[in-house]
């Protein structure tokens, strides 16, 4: 993993001057060093790992990003650790940043202060956790810039981070240790951001008495309203309800054709934004509208069987 920065930092100037297509420095950007960082993740199943040189030209800023699919799979939203290189290709920052394009539409030349504000949000909810990155304040462009206003944006949009220098580059142990570092708060700040922050909100969630039960089930209906995960579910399960055997399409004709929901098996209780299974085999399984209320209902709504037993039940009446 070394390799490959050192490699970036001493190349990426040079190429800069050279056609973009099919560059060798670029595929480092978007294939090899995503690749290796991928490898490193713990729980590598719950992210996606991309990397940026440009778009048809070359960036003044490339970055490789880890998306936790929980949140975000794009740049332009969310928030997320991204490794962002200097201007000067001087070092490189891993930081915890925010989608700043998303900032940007929506709120104009007012962008570079809501995404520090939004950034000392953050911080203030992680707290403590941030351990090494220590960083609040990031400089990507260097005198005579030619980055364009996303590295502005970038800058402004640093919630934590830590710097590393192309002449003091840590061996691999070193940057993966601070890689899964990063990732323990970026899951910290995951769950917590469960929390609801309107009154409208807490409504909804009124059944939930306790913040830490609030917190785990709002984590729990991320996990399955992820669009990606839900459709590998459907596609692995079927179409048809695994409670009470309801077939939308028996019922709605083509109205109904592979509609059903896809319901997190993992009890609320073990849900601490950690390691979270992900097998769309395993760990899900599909239920019709009604049984998928039903079953968060119960005290376990991992129990399927339970479900089953209360509609076995009710049928004799």
């Amino acid at each position: 993993m070394k390799e490959f920065f050192q490699d970036l930092l001493n190349d990426y100037q040079e190429a800069y001057g050279q056609k973009f297509a099919d560059h060798p420095v670029a595929k480092l950007v978007t294939k090899q060093l995503p690749d290796i960082i991928k490898e490193s993740l713990l729980n590598n199943e719950r992210y996606v790992v991309k990397g940026s040189a440009g778009k048809g030209r070359w960036s003044a800023n490339p970055w490789v990003a880890i998306f936790d699919i929980l949140i975000t799979q794009t740049a332009q939203s969310g928030y997320y650790p991204v490794f962002l290189f200097k201007e000067d290709m001087s070092g490189f920052y891993l930081s915890l940043n925010q989608g700043v394009t998303e900032i940007k539409n929506k709120y104009k030349r007012d962008a570079k202060q809501v995404l520090k504000m939004r950034a000392e949000d953050f911080r203030a909810q992680i707290g403590l956790q941030s351990g090494v990155f220590n960083l609040h304040d990031i400089k990507l462009r260097s005198n005579n810039s030619v980055s364009s206003d996303l590295a502005k944006l970038y800058e402004a949009g640093n919630i934590i981070a830590k710097y590393y220098s192309i002449y003091k580059l840590p061996e691999d142990v070193g940057l993966q240790a601070d890689i899964n570092e990063m990732i323990r708060v970026y899951e910290h700040l995951s769950y917590n951001e469960g929390l609801p922050s309107f009154q409208a909100e807490i409504e909804n969630d009124e059944e939930f008495k306790g913040i830490e039960d609030i917190r785990r089930f709002r984590f729990h209906k991320r996990i399955e309203r992820n669009i990606q995960l839900s459709q590998k579910v459907k596609k692995i399960q079927g179409y048809i309800c695994k409670a009470c055997g309801f077939d939308f399409k028996k019922k709605y004709g083509a109205l109904g054709a592979n509609f059903i929901e896809a319901h997190h098996l993992k009890p609320l209780a073990k849900l601490t934004g950690s390691k979270v299974e992900l097998d769309a085999r395993l760990d899900f399984v599909v239920l019709c509208s009604n049984c998928h209320s039903m079953i968060h209902k119960l005290d376990d709504p991992s129990k399927l069987d339970d479900l089953k037993q209360l509609i076995i039940s009710s049928n004799k009446y």
